[in-house]
């Protein structure tokens, strides 16, 4: 019979000092972490209090890298449970990447200090009997009285669990004492780790928030921000005013915006994550759809639907008459035939509007992959809004700074946001006017591209809530304007562009359009501009 004695080998050297403390620190938590059914648990024991006795004296980063080394391996738990009372990045890695099982996890959730159980709780792939436990703990957890972590309370667990959970009692009793007197919290400073993930808060309950993903999207019910702040964590871009939603405790469960920049290592310029601040919305902000209105939004998606089905029959009977599909019409039918068909186009491109900014509004809007070469989108928006600018006799120049690389989003975004946002500003020029915009790569740690459009005079006049507002006077008078307004065509440009991690913003009279570029490593970038 083989007999694995690695471990006893291991702690029999005598190096507990000196460079070789924090290679063998990563001996015994690699060894241990593979819950080797050899090891005799007297040894494993030993072993669990000399990973607690070096702890304090390894590096955190050698600490956090070591764990993360272990994902998919580590399956002790006695070990697990350690690990999870140490510095939020190394308990996170812990966290993330044990592999126990439903039982296993349900059967330690109590354990756990209250910041471990966030971590946990942003796992996707919990058991039942898991999920069971967190919601047991979520319940109870702002009642706990003084002696419910009292470390001396007898419980039944085996000597290595008991073992971890000494390691972890100090941290236990300082995390679990919440006060259900708190009031609403309305700002909170944080910090994020380079996988997104909270790992300190000012101004709020620690164990209320340390923990909590900025990295990946809110699902179902839990906490998270909405794919723009995702997005831009992604493409290690700023995060301004994304929305984010917290649960758990009263004092900060609710709808919150997002203010934070990512930071560097100032020697290797490592990404080491986000710092930043959770503010409440103002009154005009909603940080997530509450229920209700997302019900309503469903409503408008099928009201949208039954108007189709006329209005694509009426777009069809007028198609017929204009081009005498069916015989000889008089002019006059033909010229009122060609009116009903424009208003009735019209309406439908509206309808289409009002659906994709009820999917953005409500979340459901799952944003395509692709790529988008400026100089075909340069061309389409040209073919596209010549009869507009005809009508108004206005003139679109459309210039590239070259090389302009491609956009990273798919050929139909690109299309509607830019022709919406043109057509929207289009209508605002006066008769002989000409209308600039101007795409650029911007270069520097995040390649982006922006569009640079300089808004005509009329709506120089107007302030960013005028022209974001709900009306903008006689533009949206106009019979050419879109048929939701200027400030809802704008709105839902905007609303595109921060699903792909990008952003449209007003500045210095001028609308500015920003999305992620497909970097291909080759820029060799010259400020020249052609039409």
């Amino acid at each position: 019979m083989r007999f694995d004695d690695r471990l006893e080998t291991t702690l029999r050297q005598t190096d507990d000092e000196g460079l070789g403390l924090s290679a063998k620190w990563q001996q015994l938590v690699d060894i241990l972490a593979q819950n080797a059914q050899d090891f005799d648990p007297e040894l494993v024991v030993l072993g669990l209090q000399k990973v607690r006795l070096f702890m304090g004296a390894v590096p955190a980063d050698i600490r956090e890298q070591t764990v993360r080394a272990l994902a998919g391996r580590l399956q002790s738990v006695p070990l697990m449970l350690l690990l999870s009372g140490d510095v939020p990045a190394v308990a996170s890695a812990a966290i993330k990447g044990a592999l126990l099982d439903d039982h296993e996890w349900a059967e330690i959730v109590p354990q756990l200090s209250t910041r471990a159980i966030r971590f946990l709780q942003n796992r996707r792939d919990l058991g039942p009997m898991t999920l069971c436990a967190l919601a047991q703990w979520s319940s109870a957890e702002l009642v706990l009285p003084d002696e419910a972590v009292d470390p001396s309370t007898p419980k039944v667990i085996s000597a290595p669990v008991a073992t971890a959970l000494e390691a972890s009692a100090s941290d236990q009793r300082q995390e679990e004492h919440f006060d259900v007197t708190i009031d609403p919290v309305d700002l909170i400073r944080f910090e994020a780790d380079e996988y997104g993930t909270i790992c300190w808060v000012e101004g709020a309950p620690l164990g209320a928030i340390v923990g909590v993903d900025i990295a990946e999207p809110a699902f179902d019910d839990g906490p998270g921000p909405d794919a723009y702040g995702a997005a831009a964590f992604r493409q290690k871009m700023p995060l301004e005013n994304a929305r984010m939603r917290l649960c758990g405790a009263p004092a900060i469960a609710g709808d919150w915006r997002i203010n934070a920049v990512p930071f560097f290592d100032g020697v290797s310029g490592r990404f080491n994550g986000y710092r930043g601040v959770l503010r409440r919305p103002n009154l005009s902000e909603t940080a997530v759809i509450a229920e209700s209105y997302a019900d309503e939004a469903e409503h408008i998606q099928q009201l949208l639907h039954e108007l189709r089905t006329p209005l694509n029959a009426i777009i069809g009977f007028s198609e017929i008459i204009e081009q005498q599909l069916f015989g000889p019409v008089t002019e006059d039918y033909r010229i009122l035939a060609g009116n009903i068909l424009h208003d009735a186009e019209r309406l439908l491109s509206g309808f289409d509007d009002l659906s994709m900014a009820a999917t953005i509004e409500t979340g459901t809007y799952v944003a395509e992959e692709g790529v988008t070469e400026c100089e075909w989108l340069s061309q389409k928006l040209a073919e596209r809004l010549h009869g507009l600018t005809d009508l108004l006799r206005v003139r679109l120049n459309l210039v590239q700074a070259h090389p302009v690389l491609p956009f990273a989003v798919d050929h139909q975004t690109a299309e509607r946001l830019f022709s919406r946002l043109l057509s929207a500003v289009i209508v605002g020029c006066e008769p002989g006017e000409v209308l600039d915009g101007c795409f650029r790569t911007e270069l520097g740690l995040n390649v982006t591209n922006r569009f640079v459009l300089t808004l005509p005079q009329k709506l120089r006049d107007l302030n960013e809530s005028e022209l974001f507002g709900s009306g903008s006077g006689s533009i949206d008078d106009n019979d050419a304007a879109p048929l939701l307004g200027l400030g809802f065509s704008l709105r839902l440009a905007r609303s595109l562009a921060r699903s792909f991690g990008g952003d449209l913003r007003f500045s210095h009279q001028a609308l500015i359009v920003s999305f992620p570029a497909l970097s291909d490593g080759r820029l060799n970038y010259k400020n020249e501009e052609r039409e």
